[in-house]
């Protein structure tokens, strides 16, 4: 199969229908990452290629040759931030906080807020919902272990543990310039007029009765808080560090870092969109890096995560260049890899599936709930189980890449039984929720108006029987899914699931009509993490295991967070580490620590 440019954004749609429906800017398609890298990567079968043992990265363009003639704006500073999105807005509040005069750049027309959630563990802020430090039956040890296992142990158990120790005490700082941040009490609690556009919740307080995490084999930890509006909170985070003599430049990329004859980095090259000479920002203390990932940047794709490629897996990327380009492009891991950083091996996507037909808010019809679930051979494949993140593994060796979810109109007395977890239905409300309510707190609720808003639009086909269910499938082994059904509901009726072992408190029959399927395919690569190798201090180690001076990551390229896959037992560990390492880096840098 051949595999292009055109396969890998084949989500290009789907992205900007999702991104509107967040309130995000829409996606342009982007263009090349590097003419070099397109031009030197060769593969065994013309599709993809990884590591060959040579040390070569086809990825990496040639470094740019500045000179002192090309030089337009010389700028001296202590702290040079690079990218401002969820680590480097961070990162440069704690910089001039600890007294540096900071330059900050950022690639696209404004800083860049795409998430909403964090896992946070203990703080005062969380201690009012009874999870602070020592309230919570949660066992710190064991959540750094569980999260090492969902890496395979190939993260960072410094960094892990860092994060364990002191992300609550960062969600306090990061919150405290946010004047007008109205905390809720609760998940589903009633939000005053005056919080509505702008307020902090807690998942899953109270907890389902029916949910108990430590009897669970892939639990969800009570750890994740979410914002209504996380851009907000990080506009007034960023004003801080304006207030106290910040210089941002928006639309002005860094290309490039300077280094001095010992190896250690002593500024930036940046460049105004437009002009054609560049930006010399001398950092007398050090240089943070946060520019993102590479989630647009199909070379390295190949290369760190072949996969993707292969699966034709489509991209949601809302953080643009002044050119109207996808922003992601690896710029980290270039800069970094011209001057010798060691890169990590291996890399993460953020493809947790959501459920069978999301539509634009992103929402299964469904959830990712574990219904039966069928194959286009209609046979079961898997436990249904599990997370999103297995459940898009199972589906992608699926024919075509295809499977069908199934339930029944038995639903809303069922959705209780399901965890209380990321993109799992496991509310039935008999009325909407407020306009106001976060889009986090919708993906957990169903109304039947929903169901029925996913049969309008052709998300979700019903019958009131199994055959005629079955008619409407394009695709499926219909006699096939007919027996696997049938034997399913003995399972079920019988309550012991001999085929897969799914616990019998989720294995429920299809026997009441109306009954429904929805067809998904892949989901959405929302990031593409990997980055150099580092530690919980934000240094970066070059090839040889040494530090490089003057240097920190933190975000996408700070390597060891996550490895294989992106675990989902912490909702919103990305955007929690990011905020917590951007501010360690910001002040590491600003204290040369």
């Amino acid at each position: 199969m051949e595999i292009s440019r055109r396969n890998f954004l084949t989500g290009a749609g789907i992205a900007a229908a999702g991104a509107a429906a967040m309130g995000l800017a829409g996606c342009a398609s982007p263009k090349s990452a590097s003419s070099k890298a397109a031009e030197t990567t060769t593969t065994s079968n013309g599709t993809t290629v990884g590591y060959d043992g040579t040390g070569t990265m086809p990825w990496l363009p040639e470094e740019p040759s500045i000179t002192d003639s090309d030089i337009e704006e010389e700028i001296d500073c202590d702290v040079v931030v690079c990218g401002l999105g969820a680590a480097g807005v961070p990162a440069a509040r704690a910089a001039a906080e600890s007294g540096a005069s900071v330059v900050c750049f950022e690639k696209s027309a404004s800083f860049n807020s795409v998430a909403s959630d964090m896992a946070i563990y203990g703080g005062e802020t969380q201690k009012a919902w009874g999870r602070g430090d020592g309230d919570e039956l949660l066992d710190k040890d064991m959540l750094c272990e569980e999260h090492m296992i969902g890496g395979s142990h190939r993260s960072d158990y410094g960094i892990v543990r860092r994060w364990a120790d002191e992300s609550g005490a960062a969600l306090d700082w990061f919150i405290k310039p946010c004047s007008d941040l109205y905390i809720s009490s609760t998940s589903y609690g009633e939000i005053p007029a005056e919080g509505q556009s702008n307020y902090l919740f807690p998942y899953f307080v109270p907890m389902l009765e029916t949910y108990d995490y430590t009897k669970e084999s892939m639990p969800c930890y009570p750890t994740s808080v979410g914002f209504s509006s996380l851009a907000t909170c990080m506009k007034e985070n960023l004003q801080v560090a304006i207030d106290a003599g910040a210089d941002i430049r928006y639309t002005t990329p860094v290309v490039d870092l300077i280094v001095d004859d010992s190896g250690a980095v002593t500024g930036v090259y940046a460049q105004a969109h437009g002009s054609k000479k560049y930006i010399k920002c001398n950092a007398k203390k050090g240089v943070v890096i946060a520019t993102g990932d590479y989630l647009a940047n199909e070379e390295m794709t190949k290369f760190f995560q072949p996969n993707n490629i292969e699966n034709e897996i489509p991209i949601l990327c809302v953080a643009m260049d002044a050119d109207g380009e996808y922003a992601l492009q690896g710029d980290a891991l270039k800069m970094l890899a011209w001057h010798g950083a060691e890169i990590e091996r291996s890399h993460a996507s953020i493809i947790h599936h959501m459920g069978a037909g999301a539509g634009a808010d992103g929402r299964g019809v469904i959830g990712n709930n574990g219904y039966l679930w069928l194959n286009k051979r209609g046979k079961r494949f898997m436990n249904e189980d599990v997370p999103g993140q297995q459940v898009e593994n199972q589906v992608e060796n699926q024919p075509g890449k295809v499977a069908y979810q199934f339930f029944d109109a038995a639903w809303p007395d069922q959705l209780k039984y399901f965890p209380a977890a990321h993109g799992i239905a496991c509310y039935y409300l008999e009325e909407d929720l407020p306009e106001y309510t976060a889009s986090g707190l919708k993906i957990n609720c169903r109304t039947k108006k929903d169901i029925e808003d996913a049969v309008a639009d052709g998300r979700c086909v019903t019958s009131d029987t199994i055959e005629g269910l079955l008619a409407q499938l394009e695709g499926i082994d219909v006699e096939t899914a007919k027996k696997s059904i049938e034997h399913y509901n003995e399972l079920a009726n019988a309550g012991v699931d001999t085929d897969f072992g799914k616990v019998s408190s989720r294995l429920f029959p299809l026997s009441t009509p109306p009954f429904y399927a929805a067809e998904c395919g892949v989901a959405l690569n929302l990031g593409s993490l990997g980055g150099v190798v580092s530690d919980a201090d934000c240094h970066v180690y070059n090839t040889d295991g040494e530090i490089i001076k003057g240097v920190y990551v933190a975000g996408a390229p700070q390597g060891g967070r996550f490895n294989v896959q992106y675990p989902i037992d912490l909702k919103g560990m990305s955007c929690g580490m990011c905020m917590m390492f951007g501010k360690i880096a910001g002040e590491n840098a600003a204290n040369q620590a």
